[in-house]
């Protein structure tokens, strides 16, 4: 972790990733309507709760979503409040350290020093105050160091779709919650060392939400991703230019295609992260919902307007009537 002695306040960011193809609530979800557009706990769709949480940090108009370009149409219907200058469509999927880079360098534009929040765009948050004061001691520490911070979450289960932190001195305190440095970032381990990761006790889940200075994640690009560097080296004269467009179409099918979990956050030492006691959830699958969503005297699980249940019990009921 390097101190830099900042003093001057930075502008902040958020930056919604809402590009997957999340297909995993079948047969509600599909490829053209993928999960992060879908209404699965509330009026609201995900991504739309997500951009309500992020602007109770920033305006909107410092509030920027990256998706596929086939989601024009969902991405301006699900956020209507965010301009469409705000919203960057990738020409192609390129996973997460390409869109986290290509965000960075068009941010970098507007605040080179600036604080980017990096969201996933289809999780569940509950106790939103609890996950706001998370988030507002990550970016005031964010401030200070040239570090990249990640909000973890304590583990109450052996998953192994998640990312593993592994904490290990306490750095500080700010804003009333510790930081950790991170000895080890493990993402998705096999079962066997997830148990191991449970008994020692001094692990937390990597939520997949970031928050670092938009100069320290590019110099961990080309410190991690050199291939990644050099393709955004080429494209910067174009970045918020009328050439955009042109340009992103022609190389971005090209850029490297690996996540910002395994292309830069398994492979720097540069990690810290502030534990988070707010609820989290990936929301994976429909038995996700469960815990979240009014059950009926049948212990019918029940999502959105009207139905008639004959004979329903232990059933999950989505209906937009």
């Amino acid at each position: 972790m390097e101190d830099n002695g900042v003093k001057k306040r930075s502008l902040v960011f958020a930056v919604i990733m809402a590009g997957g193809a999340g297909t995993r609530f079948w047969p509600k979800s599909r490829l053209k309507n993928p999960k992060q557009f879908l209404k699965l706990l509330g009026k609201a769709s995900l991504l739309g709760d997500t951009v309500r949480r992020a602007t109770m940090l920033v305006e909107p108009k410092h509030c920027f979503v990256l998706t596929h370009k086939q989601y024009q149409d969902q991405v301006h219907e699900s956020i209507p409040e965010i301009s469409p200058h705000n919203i960057i469509f990738e020409p192609a999927n390129r996973d997460t350290a390409s869109c986290v880079g290509l965000a960075a360098l068009k941010l970098s534009k507007l605040d080179p020093e600036g604080i980017m929040m990096i969201f996933p765009s289809d999780h569940y948050i509950g106790h939103e105050t609890a996950f706001i004061k998370t988030l507002e001691s990550a970016i005031a520490f964010a401030e200070k160091h040239n570090c990249l911070m990640t909000l973890g979450i304590k583990p109450d289960s052996p998953q192994t779709g998640y990312g593993y932190i592994c904490c290990g001195e306490t750095l500080c305190w700010e804003k009333g919650y510790p930081i950790y440095q991170v000895k080890k970032f493990t993402e998705k381990p096999d079962q066997g060392t997830a148990v191991h990761f449970l008994k020692q006790g001094n692990y937390l889940w990597n939520s997949g939400i970031f928050i670092w200075k938009i100069s320290t994640i590019l110099r961990e690009i080309e410190k991690h991703l050199p291939e990644l560097w050099e393709k955004l080296k080429k494209i910067e004269p174009l970045v918020n230019t009328e050439q955009e467009k042109e340009v992103l179409e022609k190389e971005y099918p090209n850029f490297p295609k690996v996540s910002i979990d395994y292309g830069v956050m398994e492979k720097t030492k540069n990690i810290c992260t502030v534990p988070g006691d707010f609820i989290w959830d990936d929301v994976g699958s429909w038995s996700a919902l469960e815990k979240y969503l009014p059950k009926d005297e049948r212990n019918n699980t029940l999502n959105g307007g009207k139905h008639i249940s004959i004979d329903s019990r232990n059933c999950i009921i989505d209906s937009e009537a």
